[in-house]
């Protein structure tokens, strides 16, 4: 007979928590699970309704909460994204077809807006970047293996440097209505500069300096400022030249960081404090999965190197890198506020004197948000919420604390184990590992689980992992060394009563690796189940076929299917003409016949400026992808060369494609009109037919561009949230038994206070959880291995007998070090097991 757990121990259904409509936390569904009534139905933040549909069970967005949610996000971005667009300039789109060094550009701003023509009288800008690109993974891995190998950055285009340097005189933000907040910088750089620059000429001159103000339309602009390409400068250390702005670029999925500053601003707005629980756990879960989203979708955030960029940064920017700018979508600064947003929203619930505990079932998943939130922030932001955090959440909110929380919490990668400590260990401790040659990565391991130790960090291990003759309690550099945080995943802290990490769990990005089904709520307001080898997938619009399954054992398989429609099909054979006209026109430039030619004519009036062309290059491939649930549509979105991108944008590549095009044809027209015909009668007719045949495509392609703004309005996600079974445990009380650790470096030893005793008895009531009584111990312990455990090695875990230790969360199974030099007190740490559960015996 299997033995007796404890309820709150036992596999499936556990007993109802007391508050209504909590459901989702079990992680399953019964099979009498009832749909929702219309009235009170939520999913994702969205009101929904039951549709009669005999086939599925299914439902419709019809409520003002999606239709609201969806314009308001789409009207907001639009506004946004008008208000980044760079100066529009075709005579320099034609430049830039022409094969020549990449040229110098230079432009004024006045208020945040670009002037005409170049005003001597403004300041010039000194302007530091450092960008990491990187929203795919192969991208990600390049920039680090290049980053090994040394060399400077990638400089981009001047119009690009011009452009995106632009853009930082402007911060935009997104306020509670959604309307977009423009905040114009200008004058404050400008000063600053101007500071700079009269420093620099007082040194060069005893007449004091003297500048002129900028003149506009009979107006004076003090505070103007000119960005040269040549003073813009693509930088891997902003420390080592001197700005007038530093910015390090980050590049995220775009569509993922919107949808989490924008519908999680968009429910607080429509939520106010009263809200129910179930309305506040939906509002939280939204939130959740569009973090989650944004970090599987942003490889770049999840690299380890990046912590120390991050750190460094001085003004921090994320978004989406464009052919022709950086497109900012939010700050560090932003991203600071939206932190005290959410912060000053859940501390609305469990008011005081109340025995309403919400905070207790929505507070581990929120605060794994929080930790991501947190990683964006760069030092100045931190320090504005350090003391709220740690008042608030009982967090140690300095820089060396938090990078621990980080590597609990977040799952941050490296291309290699060197790489991995090389960025570790300064995000840490602030300064680099030594580069001279003479490094030890197992040395340097060592020293850092000991200087952790000093702050109180813990870092348990598996059988496989601890049992050293010397450090035994050192979790063991393998030989091909570590490469991911995952190893923290259990860090535990004990410095003070700010233990708030200790209740944190790991966030797992992919934890259905090891399922063999998965559960999700898919936008109709449905649950199914899904293969977990197809989440990914299914979430990024890969286009193929999956199988789903309605959850229950009647529960009948579905297809869902991800189909794909390449949107701007005609407008690349139009850039493919328009390309081999080009290759053409150079073609007869590289070879030139004794008569003058149409091409040397249509070019340039003075032949001696000729110069060839470069191809035409369009904005990518841009297909619409449809999520079709037994031909019911879940989800469309938009792309290009498959990375998701809002609706609007789509439009506006399109229109960007073809007014380049028509203008690059307009100008080779106007040129054909310059001259006379009659000796070039059979090369104009060819090239005359061949832009009229683009000119037709590019007709067509403008049909299609129209057509898109007529597709309806619908989520882009064809999953509303992933139910990971076991996730997050929120049942019972927290365990924690004191104690207090350090290290000696004169003699090498780890010194421990804490509960010790024996293993009287154990019993293995599953294949997880053993039931441990200890030796004149009235208690009964719950306890898991940390790593996987067969049952031919269950032995090694725990044997009766075993000398323990009580460390905070954790039992640490140790055996007696016979070459100690204190009989009976010296020990070698061999295991750590995870208490789930404490139960106390009453004996009669």
């Amino acid at each position: 007979m299997e033995p007796s757990l404890p309820l709150l121990l036992r596999a499936g259904r556990n007993p109802p928590i007391p508050n209504p409509g909590n459901d989702d936390f079990e992680g399953v569904s019964s099979d009498s699970d009832k749909e929702p009534q219309e009235s009170a139905s939520v999913v994702n933040g969205i009101e929904v309704v039951g549709r009669r549909n005999n086939r599925f069970p299914t439902r419709e967005i019809v409520s003002y909460r999606d239709h609201g949610s969806m314009q308001a996000k789409s009207a907001a971005w639009d506004d946004f994204s008008n208000k980044m667009l760079p100066p529009e300039e075709t005579e320099l789109m034609l430049k830039r077809l022409e094969k020549r060094a990449d040229e110098r550009q230079q432009r004024t701003y006045v208020e945040g807006f670009a002037t005409k023509d170049v005003q001597e009288a403004a300041v010039v800008l000194y302007i530091g970047l450092t960008f990491l690109p990187g929203a795919d993974k192969a991208q990600v891995n390049r920039i680090e293996q290049a980053d090994m190998a040394g060399g400077e950055p990638n400089q981009k285009s001047s119009n690009w440097r011009v452009n995106t340097a632009g853009s930082l005189l402007m911060q935009f933000d997104v306020s509670a209505d959604l309307s977009v907040v423009k905040k114009d910088q200008t004058a404050m750089i400008a000063s600053k500069a101007k500071e700079r620059v009269n420093l620099k000429e007082s040194r060069l001159s005893y007449l004091p300096p003297q500048r002129k103000s900028v003149q506009l339309h009979g107006q004076e602009y003090p505070y103007a400022v000119t960005i040269d390409s040549e003073k813009v400068k693509i930088v891997k250390d902003l420390r080592a030249g001197e700005w007038d702005i530093q910015c390090t670029l980050i590049e995220v999925d775009a569509s993922s960081l919107w949808n989490l500053i924008v519908n999680y601003k968009h429910l607080i707005s429509r939520g106010g404090p009263n809200m129910s629980f179930e309305e506040t756990r939906v509002l939280l879960d939204t939130m959740i999965e569009d973090a989650r989203r944004l970090c599987v979708r942003s490889p770049i955030l999840f690299r380890m190197s990046t912590r120390s960029r991050i750190i460094q940064s001085k003004n921090t920017r994320y978004g989406v890198d464009h052919q022709h700018m950086f497109q900012t979508i939010s700050t560090s600064q932003g991203i600071r506020e939206i932190i005290s947003l959410g912060s000053s929203y859940y501390n609305s619930l469990d008011p005081s004197g109340s025995t309403d505990d919400t905070q207790k079932y929505i507070r581990p998943r929120f605060l794994q948000m929080i930790v991501l939130l947190l990683s964006f922030l760069n030092n100045e932001d931190l320090k504005e919420i350090k003391d709220f955090l740690e008042k608030t959440y009982s967090l140690r909110a300095d820089r060396a604390h938090l990078e621990l929380l980080f590597l609990k919490v977040i799952p941050l990668l490296s291309i290699n184990s060197t790489v991995f400590l090389q960025s570790m260990v300064p995000a840490f401790e602030g300064f680099p590992l030594s580069e001279d040659g003479s490094r030890d990565d197992s040395h340097d391991w060592n020293v850092f689980i000991q200087r952790i130790l000093q702050q109180g960090y813990l870092l348990p291990g598996t059988v496989a992992d601890l049992g050293r003759e010397r450090l035994s309690w050192i979790v063991k550099w393998p030989d091909n060394g570590f490469r991911s945080t995952v190893i923290f995943n259990n860090l535990q802290y004990a410095g003070c009563r700010l233990r708030t990490i200790n209740d944190i769990p790991p966030i797992e990005l992919h934890p259905e690796a090891n399922l063999k089904e998965l559960t999700v709520v898919m936008t109709n307001g449905s649950r199914y189940t899904i293969s977990p080898n197809d989440l990914d997938k299914i979430t990024c619009l890969q286009p193929g076929l999956y199988t789903v399954w309605e959850p229950g054992s009647g529960g009948r398989e579905l297809d869902l299917e991800v189909q794909e429609f390449h949107l701007n099909v005609e407008l690349e054979k139009s850039i493919r003409r328009m390309n081999e006209i080009i290759h053409e026109i150079n073609g007869r430039l590289a070879t030139p016949r004794r008569h003058s030619s149409v091409t040397r004519r249509l070019m340039k009036k003075n032949v001696s400026e000729l110069s060839f062309l470069n191809d035409f290059k369009g904005s990518g491939r841009l297909t619409k992808d449809l999520a079709l649930l037994n031909q019911d549509t879940l989800a469309m979105a938009y792309k290009i060369d498959g990375r998701k991108i809002p609706k609007k944008d789509a439009i506006r590549s399109m229109a960007q494609d073809i007014r380049e095009l028509t203008a690059f044809i307009s100008y080779l027209e106007r040129r054909m009109g310059d001259i006379d015909s009659k000796p070039f009668s059979q090369e104009t007719a060819h090239l005359k037919r061949a832009l009229e045949g683009v000119k037709n495509q590019n007709g067509i392609a403008d049909e299609h561009r129209r057509r898109i703004g007529d597709d309806a309005d619908i989520s882009d996600e064809p999953i509303a949230k992933v139910i990971y079974p076991g996730g997050v445990d929120v049942k019972g009380p927290q365990v924690w038994n004191d104690y207090r650790a350090w290290f000696t470096q004169n003699d090498g030893l780890l010194h421990v206070e804490a509960k010790v005793s024996q293993v009287a008895s154990l019993n293995w009531v599953s294949t997880e959880i053993i039931e441990v009584f200890l030796c004149q111990d009235p208690t009964k312990y719950y306890v898991v291995p940390i790593g996987p455990c067969d049952e031919g090695s269950r032995g090694d875990e725990i044997q009766v007998g075993d000398t323990t230790l009580l460390l905070g969360q954790y039992l640490v199974v140790a055996v007696g070090d016979d070459d100690c030099n204190e009989p009976g007190l010296g020990f070698i740490m061999t295991n750590y097991l995870k208490v789930r559960m404490e139960a106390y015996i009453y004996l009669t």
